[in-house]
């Protein structure tokens, strides 16, 4: 078991043979958010673990074990991230990590960090910030490292759109970390980036309204999720012009406060 502040996952050997972080959840909202996001993520091009959903046998959970663990919880399908070796979560220890040019150098594309800020506004992602990064560094066997996001329970402002959709504040983004300023507030061509980045944000929010029909049938039956009434809800608040143009706005502004400034 993971000692999280969230789910505490489970990681569990499927009969693929492959190990798997395994999230259960009395709320499949969380569930839900879990998938949807990841999904949504691979659109983006964002390094997400291989997702599947798993069946936990009872007999399997190993409440001997972790006694706090609920049987019923395992009645419906698992959310699950395959474990990817040579990761480690990104948390402070890093800092003086990223002071070092040569280690910062070994990050293969370091505007993914600034992908995954920008997906966290469009998602209003409250999780994945200063204190709870979310964010795990593989590294591959030719030394280079690479941003892997993680855990998205809290996409949606954690309300699953139930009182619609709210702006992310400077203090839950993870641009207000030592790591983005140790990253870009040198870089020259950061301008050039975030243009970039904003170009193709709108053309990946469009492939993820093309595919939200697709994603949603990924949706098990035993979660008891409306499908059809998160899709009208997602369809208002997350595609419409104006909140993209807002989600922009943001990231533009965040960049020259947090990072330039």
């Amino acid at each position: 078991m993971f000692n999280t502040t969230g789910s505490n996952p489970l990681l569990v050997t499927c009969n693929d043979l492959n190990d798997w972080v395994c999230k259960y959840d009395k709320f499949p909202n969380y569930l839900f958010n879990e998938l949807v996001a990841s999904e949504f993520g691979k659109l983006w091009g964002i390094n997400i673990p291989e997702t599947s959903l798993i069946k936990v046998k009872r007999e399997h959970v190993p409440v001997e074990r972790f006694p706090k663990l609920q049987l019923n919880l395992f009645d419906k399908d698992c959310f699950g991230s395959l474990y990817i070796e040579n990761t480690k979560e990104i948390d402070l220890t890093f800092t003086p990590l990223f002071k070092e040019k040569s280690f910062r150098d070994k990050v293969l594309v370091k505007s993914d960090f600034l992908k995954i800020a920008l997906f966290d506004l469009w998602l209003a992602n409250e999780d994945r910030n200063y204190n709870n990064n979310n964010l795990l560094m593989h590294y591959a066997k030719d030394n280079s490292l690479s941003f892997y996001a993680i855990d998205h329970v809290a996409i949606f402002n954690s309300s699953f759109l139930n009182y619609g959709i709210q702006a992310l504040t400077e203090n839950e983004s993870i641009l207000n970390t030592d790591l983005a300023r140790l990253l870009f507030a040198n870089d020259r061509k950061l301008g050039e980036t975030v243009n970039k980045l904003i170009e193709n944000f709108y053309l990946c929010t469009k492939d993820c309204e093309t595919s939200l029909v697709n994603i949603l049938a990924l949706v098990p039956n035993s979660w008891a999720i409306d499908t059809v009434e998160i899709r009208s809800k997602i369809e208002q608040y997350l595609f419409n012009d104006a909140w993209k143009k807002q989600c922009e706005d943001h990231f533009r502004a965040f960049i020259h406060s947090l990072i330039l400034s």
